[in-house]
């Protein structure tokens, strides 16, 4: 009588036919057709939730004063005026010199600017794993598991879903313009890599710091026209955009005085500054924030991108003064920060995988389980950083309480020639219009002066949290003695008018 040894999970036959299963699929996936569809089917999955999600926001008054800015700045282009925001107090191209918004401007003369202005961006986001899934399977000839992987961790990043739902950032448009442009280097396609560049360089004026580090880059490749010529454009567009251009917007002044004032109020000041106080410097570049940051961009990809730092030198440049610049966080913190080591930690890790893999005939296969970890680590950091995690119930964004529609009904109660003050979640309601401030919340004293006393219409929260008696009883005194009336009164929002009548 003969002994049967036991079926291990490794040999049983349910495992080989599972893996039978996966090696067809496999197969079929490698050919050319399925790379033309499968990354714009991501794309437009990635498209639908990124889109869905913003919007949600959105139609639930969530969104604030910046988003609201931008608005009211796109709407001034669309109708041929100064785009001089009230929200801000400044020229809608003088922060970050954004070139972009003057088209983007003109189509908001036909479409609503604000649901425009984010599908805009989720679409920008979106897309860009198309260059990715290409730089993967035809730059670095990865296999379709691999490429998948790559795609998945991509849309999985928390800082992507954070700037994805940080209002609206031009330079979010830079995401995919910085994978294309990688690609078409690989492509020697130059034409198409120098459009690439120049839409990017659009978006935002310090973008040229990324600029000099991808020329470097393609130096380093054995590129070396092509990179030095990159890194000079770089270059200059970041001389004289951020020393020139801006500093001509905002009346002589450099516009990122305030984010280095600990080093200077000049350019040569600030840099002295850097070099002068090296104590100063590392105590601000390893500050616990830049550390957190730092650990949410690279451990989602098990931090494989270490193991090709060449591609770090487009973050290089611009992450180093982003660490060093003291600007206030936001509700997801400062992702807009973030867009080169968004577009180019994916190409870095997919060199990485090329590194560690098993090469065929054609095709550099991966191992599974190192394939699986970084799907695990993108889940768990998505889970623990991203702004839309499932622990923050995306799916409950988008709906509307009693109060929402109090502000809604209020904001329609307000003529559209009217010079409004109001409390922050109606402003991207009332942005459409030449003068438009955020209404003082939680002053001590209320006085007579102050610009939202100068205005036709007052919008409060009589019940926000951040009255207190002195202030209330300050300002009820001023709308009194300057002649404001309650118009309307939705719930707990109030609607104060003028009255101009002698």
């Amino acid at each position: 009588m003969t002994e049967t040894t036991p079926t291990t999970w490794a040999d049983s036959e349910f495992r080989r036919s599972i893996r039978n299963l996966g090696l067809r699929w496999q197969a079929r996936l490698e050919g050319n057709g399925p790379d033309r569809f499968i990354p714009w089917v991501l794309a437009a999955l990635l498209f639908i939730g990124f889109g869905a999600l913003s919007l949600a926001r959105y139609r639930s008054l969530e969104l604030g004063t910046q988003m609201a800015a931008w608005m009211q700045g796109i709407w001034l282009v669309s109708q041929d005026a100064e785009p001089f925001v009230t929200l801000t107090n400044r020229n809608l191209f003088d922060g970050q010199f954004s070139l972009i918004l003057w088209p983007i401007g003109k189509l908001a003369t036909w479409i609503p600017a604000g649901p425009m202005l984010l599908t805009m961006q989720a679409f920008a986001l979106a897309v860009a794993v198309v260059p990715l899934w290409r730089i993967s399977r035809r730059v670095l000839e990865l296999g379709v598991e691999s490429a998948l992987v790559l795609a998945a961790a991509y849309g999985l990043q928390p800082q992507l879903h954070n700037l994805n739902l940080a209002d609206f950032h031009p330079e979010a448009l830079a995401v995919p313009a910085f994978l294309w442009a990688y690609l078409f280097s690989q492509d020697r396609q130059w034409v198409r890599f120098a459009i690439a560049v120049i839409f990017a360089l659009s978006t935002r004026s310090d973008l040229g710091l990324v600029v000099i580090g991808l020329g470097a880059l393609l130096a380093i490749e054995g590129r070396t026209r092509p990179g030095r010529i990159t890194a000079a454009i770089g270059a200059i567009w970041a001389v004289l955009a951020l020393g020139v251009f801006q500093a001509d917007l905002a009346g002589g002044e450099f516009v990122a005085s305030d984010a280095f004032a600990t080093y200077g109020d000049g350019p040569i000041s600030i840099l002295w500054g850097m070099l002068t106080n090296p104590g100063q410097l590392l105590s601000d570049f390893f500050a616990q924030d830049n550390f957190n940051n730092l650990i949410l961009l690279f451990a989602p990809w098990l931090f494989l991108p270490v193991l090709r730092l060449r591609y770090q030198l487009p973050l290089v440049l611009f992450g180093v003064f982003q660490f060093l610049a003291n600007v206030p966080p936001g509700e997801f913190g400062n992702p807009q920060q973030d867009v080169a080591a968004l577009a180019f930690l994916p190409i870095a890790s997919a060199a990485a995988l090329r590194a560690v893999g098993r090469r065929s005939v054609r095709r550099v296969f991966v191992n599974g389980r190192l394939l699986g970890g970084v799907l695990f680590a993108s889940a768990a950091f998505f889970l623990f950083g991203a702004g839309s995690s499932l622990y923050n119930d995306p799916w409950t964004w988008g709906s509307r309480s009693v109060h929402d529609l109090d502000v809604i009904s209020a904001v329609e109660s307000v003529r559209p020639e009217d010079t409004v003050a109001a409390f922050e979640p109606a402003l991207p309601l009332l942005s459409e219009r030449p003068m438009l401030i955020e209404f003082p919340r939680g002053l001590e004293i209320y006085k007579p002066a102050a610009p939202v006393f100068a205005m036709d219409v007052i919008i409060v929260d009589e019940s926000d949290e951040l009255w207190n008696d002195t202030g209330r009883f300050t300002f009820d005194q001023v709308v009194d003695a300057k002649g404001y009336e309650v118009e309307n009164r939705f719930g707990t929002v109030s609607v104060y008018r003028l009255d101009t009548e002698e």
